[in-house]
């Protein structure tokens, strides 16, 4: 082993992980304007991946919310970053075998899909909850979960201290969420 081998698998390993979370453009679908519309496929069957990814985020209804950092992400605790890996992981893993390893971080999980104007059950939904704050998370974005239908989203939520089942306005709230289907560009 040469002297500089650890030099140069420490090189490698950084480069990995900044192609994991590097921005990257998200293509965009176009936009139909203001309010979220139930796309046709909505009220037909869902695709089997979609419907085990809804199911395994109904499955975790009621978890306690608790904010993680970096790629820690648990079963009995999760905060929305590490609810949407759970979720899209363990659903996509049951409908096909393989399981869509999700980034961590809120820009890296937009940078996996693609934004759509009419989300369908499975889409990730995202938010900024205050527009005060200065967090500056995906351009501002600082809340995500997973939309299951109905105007309908499922989030671990710090208010609640658990995941629960919201209005995608998350209360009225929020008027304008991301939607970003990251199930079709992954190949699911």
């Amino acid at each position: 082993m040469s002297r500089n081998a650890p030099r140069s698998l420490a090189v490698v390993t950084l480069l990995a992980l900044s192609a994991l979370t590097a921005p990257q453009a998200v293509a965009e679908a176009p936009a139909t304007g203001g309010d979220v519309q139930a796309s046709p496929t909505e009220t037909e069957a869902l695709s089997g991946v979609r419907s085990a990814v809804v199911r395994a985020a109904k499955n975790r209804l009621g978890v306690p919310y608790k904010l993680e950092y970096g790629w820690t992400c648990r079963e009995s605790v999760m905060d929305c970053e590490c609810f949407n890996r759970n979720a899209i992981w363990h659903g996509t893993k049951n409908a096909t075998g393989r399981g869509l390893q999700l980034n961590y971080w809120l820009q890296g999980q937009i940078n996996q899909g693609r934004k759509v104007a009419n989300p369908r059950p499975g889409d990730l939904v995202f938010w900024d909850t205050n527009k005060r704050d200065g967090i500056r998370y995906g351009g501002d974005l600082d809340h995500t979960g997973i939309y299951i239908g109905d105007g309908k989203v499922i989030n671990a939520n710090a208010y609640y201290d658990r995941v629960v089942t919201q209005s995608v306005t998350l209360g009225g709230t929020q008027r304008d969420p991301l939607f970003v289907d990251v199930l079709s560009r992954n190949g699911y």
